[in-house]
């Protein structure tokens, strides 16, 4: 669902609340090719009577569901909230600030020199630090040495490929 809807404003954040560690945590989703944001030890006010839970806000942050995700109203409830979402056509100034407001390299999985991964898109390149912005729409600069070697020389191929195309 999170790959199938997120153009159209769908966030996923997947909640643990277990206890689980880091490295288990990074285990599951790495096994599972999960994209979207992992809380760690999840607590709040609602009560979780089963495992898997799933809440659903629409986007003025009501909460819409609350229950298991293969319950039949589980997808309906969040296709007919992403129905309510406005979509309008845009205006040709606002195709030119879209264009423009582009990832200088789409959402992926990097690997920094530790082994650790992050799924994020890379918006900017300033000297030595890379700027992602992750699923959840947080930005995060992070030093481009500390990437892997492959990462690092995508990134420097995407720079110069948008040099070109900006001359």
């Amino acid at each position: 669902m999170d790959k199938e809807f997120r153009e159209k404003g769908l966030v996923i954040i997947g909640a643990e609340s277990q206890g689980s560690t880091k490295k288990e945590i990074e285990k599951v989703t790495e096994n599972a090719k999960v994209e979207y944001t992992i809380t760690e030890g999840a607590d709040g006010p609602l009560q979780i009577r089963g495992l898997p839970t799933a809440l659903v806000f629409d986007a003025s942050g009501k909460m819409i569901f609350n229950g298991h995700p293969r319950d039949k109203q589980f997808e309906k409830t969040i296709k007919d909230a992403l129905k309510e979402v406005k979509s309008v056509a845009p205006t040709k100034s606002e195709e030119k600030t879209k264009k423009t407001n582009q990832p200088l390299i789409a959402q992926r999985r990097w690997t920094n020199t530790d082994g650790k991964t992050i799924t994020a898109s890379v918006t900017e390149v300033n000297g030595d630090e890379v700027f992602f912005k992750l699923h959840n729409l947080k930005s995060v600069k992070y030093p481009l040495n500390k990437l892997s070697e492959s990462d690092q020389e995508m990134i420097k191929k995407a720079i110069e490929e948008d040099r070109k195309e900006t001359e």
